[in-house]
């Protein structure tokens, strides 16, 4: 009995003391103002568009090969976006300490619950884009949205995919290996800088100024000011921008709507380049 005793005792003694090295590490959060809200959504998207519309050619005209310059333009932001996520978590005042860390971008562990939560999300998002995929096509047909001839399937609803797929970004596609460790690191890393700036940073702050419809802005923000250089998409994409930053702020856990994104785009976008690398329906 001592011996149980005691151990309730130390696991006490230690939660206590984490809970106030969390105390230590914090800086008490502000609310974001909606300009704020605009600004870091609204900036990486007006990159975003440039690129999409402007850097990739220009970067094609200096030589570089499209297969590298479509992935680096696109998925890079995110990678910027992490590097802007950690700058502002270090401009806040926040100890560079793993609680610290973790308590501030929300990154906590699920409980069952919890994961049948998130996989319940998920499973609506990829049921949501399959409903509305006709949305992107006919909204392409416009010319105001329709996106560049370069951009390949499946971004681009206007190129039909048949399998095999013989060549995808001006590159021969089956065992070229090199396109999947191009886009599997930069995707996955982009992706989790995205849900380090927009659901770990941003999201805490919009619920002090929004409270419980925090999740409304951050997502529409994310869909039609971050997304504006895929605007073809823009009626296909607002269930899943919306169900993500929900789950984010019902959980207060950054990690659900990462699982949840990535869940979302990133896998099936990986099945789709093994099938094309590995040459599947030749």
């Amino acid at each position: 009995m001592k011996a149980a005793y005691g151990g309730v005792g130390r696991k006490k003694a230690s939660t206590g003391v984490s809970r106030r090295v969390r105390m230590q590490n914090s800086v008490k959060l502000k609310p974001m103002p909606l300009w704020l809200s605009f600004a870091f959504f609204g900036i990486p998207g007006g990159i975003g568009y440039w690129n999409a519309y402007v850097g990739i050619p220009l970067l094609v005209k200096m030589g570089v090969p499209l297969m590298v310059a479509f992935p680096v333009l696109l998925s890079g932001m995110g990678v910027v976006l992490l590097g802007v996520a950690l700058g502002a978590y270090h401009l806040e005042g926040n100890a560079w300490n793993r609680a610290a860390f973790k308590e501030r971008f929300r990154l906590r562990s699920f409980s069952r619950r919890a994961w049948l939560w998130v996989g319940g999300i998920l499973v609506l998002c990829v049921v949501a884009d399959a409903v509305l995929e006709g949305t992107g096509k006919w909204l392409a047909s416009i010319p105001t949205f329709a996106p560049p001839d370069y951009f390949p399937p499946p971004f681009n609803p206007l190129v039909e995919v048949t399998f095999p797929v013989v060549e995808f970004l001006g590159a021969p596609f089956k065992g070229n290996w090199f396109i999947f460790w191009l886009w599997v690191p930069l995707s996955l890393v982009s992706m989790i800088g995205e849900e380090f700036l927009w659901r770990g940073y941003i999201l805490p702050r919009q619920e002090l100024a929004h409270g419980q419809w925090a999740w409304v802005l951050n997502g529409l923000l994310w869909g039609y000011f971050f997304h504006a250089g895929m605007k073809w998409q823009y009626l296909g994409m607002w269930p899943s921008m919306l169900l993500t930053a929900w789950i984010a702020q019902r959980q207060k856990n950054t990690w659900a709507s990462a699982f949840v994104h990535i869940g979302g785009n990133a896998i099936l976008f990986w099945l789709f380049l093994l099938a094309g690398i590995l040459g599947v329906g030749g």
